[in-house]
């Protein structure tokens, strides 16, 4: 006991939190044996057990603030935590690959954090205000304790391995910074938690740096800032009203950084809404009001796109936000103005929760929208009858050929495959030979071989079958007689002469230094261009054909690789309405590969 009572206070205030403690204790010897290698996880698996520890640590936190408030013992406090930490990750698990909604859990249990304390009768509002504020200085401590202590210990083994010659694996880096990021900062935050949740806030009692740093921000900056933007969301609105014109689609963005900046701002205001400046109180007691026009201007923003391409999970969380801002309104009318300021994060907490599980939540909500949309988008098109691609084969080459082509399409389809619901759309293919889920669906090159990239890329028996007959479709007609074997057609692939390299259509993003198409991997070094497939690779010297006036002619220029036709042949395209003609800066490219020659991946 004489030691203990030795220890910092700030130390033996872990001892109120023993579950939370011990999920960041677990998780770090977890991560740091995989990167020692004594264990292997997967990215997914490793991806998930980093979500299902976060959220099972809060929520234990969760349950610990409560029953310390709650004046519960100390058995039934780490049972509490224990349960509620094995809900907590047994949700995050079923969300499998969907990693935004356990980032929404997340969100969602540290504003429950925030009022966790204070759920109870004799609870005031100044006292939930100066917990709040300190569980934020935490926090913050807690990532400035990370990046001092570990940022330090890099730059000292670093001096080391300077100075003396010593090698330092990379390795011990990672053990510092995941050790940091999942034990010490953690700690350090858990041990600067007030243990009095009932210290009340008085604004000007006696104001300290802190205070006085706060409400100036407040009366000069924050409330002065939301108001005049206040005021432009509703000359927008009047504008809309006299032009009869649809709001356009990035105002939903818009509205939902202003209604967060001012609810924000609403809460930091609570303590001075009697004392502050007159914007200020002004504010105080109309933010909800003025967030009633902005609102209709959200939810008619948000359901032109909802009409137009189905629910994301975006969309959905729009919609949430303005029925969130709809029942503030209504709360706030009925309460007179006087409204309870743990009503803001508790509701907030209980609305993401709700939706990241569940038929109504936000993936299963647009998984079913953007299948409907992809149906209907098929239908449109006259290639779905009765659930089947009504399309002559290869199938597969001409969906891939239409997906690429459709940015609907290819918006539905990444979509459903960021929810991990790619496999929905399998029943287009079923009973075909030509089925791309018949293999791993999780391989690199289902992408390409849906035209999800914005290009196509045949597989091996389909170009077998095709090539020789049918060449290439393009910017340009394109006829070849072909006399080797090519099992595989990549493209398009536009190239330029800065080395920037992009796939599928000319103003897609590009990428310096090179770029993916399914297993195939292309590099552009003006002139030489270098295609990989696994550990083998051709190249191409493109220097002649690239000339300017060398793209006047019609049919495209067959350019064989280094070591011989048989290998592959690259096809340059004239350039169409997206260069100049005497001297285009960017090139089309088709590329005929014949994958015995040049390795397997």
């Amino acid at each position: 006991m004489k030691f203990l009572s030795r220890v910092p206070k700030q130390l033996r205030s872990i001892g109120r939190f023993p579950v939370p403690v011990a999920m960041c204790v677990a998780l770090t010897v977890l991560l740091n044996l995989q990167i020692a290698g004594f264990i292997a996880m997967s990215d997914r698996f490793e991806g998930e057990v980093i979500f299902a520890s976060v959220a099972a640590a809060l929520a234990a936190l969760i349950a610990a603030l409560w029953s310390d408030t709650h004046r519960l013992s100390a058995i039934a406090g780490v049972i509490a935590g224990l349960a509620a930490a094995a809900v907590a990750a047994s949700l995050q698990f079923s969300h499998g690959e969907v990693y935004t909604q356990d980032v929404v859990v997340v969100g969602g249990l540290i504003l429950a954090t925030i009022v966790a304390a204070h759920l109870r009768r004799g609870a005031t509002l100044e006292a939930f205000w100066q917990f709040g504020l300190q569980l934020g200085i935490a926090a913050v401590m807690g990532v400035v304790a990370l990046v001092i202590v570990c940022g330090g210990l890099s730059l000292l083994l670093e001096s080391f391995r300077y100075l003396f010659d010593i090698p330092i694996a990379d390795t011990t880096y990672e053990h510092i910074w995941t050790t940091g990021a999942s034990l010490l900062g953690p700690l350090f935050a858990l041990a600067m938690i007030p243990t009095d949740a009932d210290e009340a806030f008085v604004a000007g009692a006696k104001p300290d740096l802190m205070e006085k740093a706060v409400s100036y921000v407040l009366n000069f900056a924050l409330a002065p800032l939301v108001l005049v933007y206040a005021v432009m969301i509703h000359i927008y609105a009047a504008k809309i009203a006299v032009t009869a014109n649809m709001p356009k689609g990035e105002v939903g963005h818009l509205v939902l950084a202003f209604g967060i900046i001012g609810t924000v701002t609403y809460m930091i205001a609570y303590p001075w809404r009697e004392v502050g400046f007159r914007p200020v109180r002004w504010f105080m007691r109309s933010w909800f009001w003025l967030m009633v026009i902005p609102m209709l201007l959200l939810t008619l923003a948000v359901w032109q796109r909802i009409a137009e391409y189905g629910v994301t999970p975006e969309r959905y969380f729009l919609c949430l936000f303005a029925i969130w801002l709809l029942a503030m309104a209504i709360y706030m009318g009925v309460a007179g103005g006087n409204m309870d300021l743990r009503a803001i994060p508790a509701s907030v907490a209980v609305a993401l929760l709700a939706s990241s599980f569940g038929p109504w939540g936000a993936a299963s909500v647009s998984i079913r929208s953007q299948l409907g949309e992809f149906h209907r988008l098929l239908e449109s098109r006259g290639v779905l009858v009765d659930g089947r691609l009504k399309l002559e084969p290869p199938r597969v080459e001409k969906f891939a050929r239409l997906v690429a082509s459709n940015d609907q399409l290819r918006s539905i389809l990444g979509t459903l495959e960021s929810l991990d619901a790619l496999n929905r759309i399998e029943f287009v293919f079923a009973g075909a030979n030509d089925d791309p889920f018949l293999a791993n669906p999780k391989d690199e090159r289902l992408r390409s071989v849906l035209g999800m990239n914005g290009a196509w890329q045949l597989s091996e028996d389909q170009a077998v079958a095709s090539l020789p007959v049918t060449g290439v479709e393009s910017h340009a007609s394109i006829a070849l007689n072909l006399d080797v074997g090519y099992d595989l057609l990549v493209g398009p692939i536009w190239v330029n002469r800065s080395g920037q390299v992009n796939v599928g259509v000319p103003d897609s993003p590009p990428g310096y230094g090179g770029a993916q198409v399914g297993e195939i991997g292309v590099m552009f070094s003006d002139p030489v261009l270098t295609v990989s497939r696994g550990r083998a690779a051709v190249s191409f010297n493109l220097a002649k054909a690239i000339e300017p006036g060398k793209q006047t002619v019609r049919s495209p220029i067959v350019i064989p690789a280094h070591e011989g036709r048989e290998r592959a042949i690259a096809l340059l395209v004239r350039p169409s309405e997206i260069a100049s003609v005497n001297d285009p800066s960017k090139f089309e490219m088709w590329l005929l590969l014949n994958t015995k020659t040049i390795g397997t991946p």
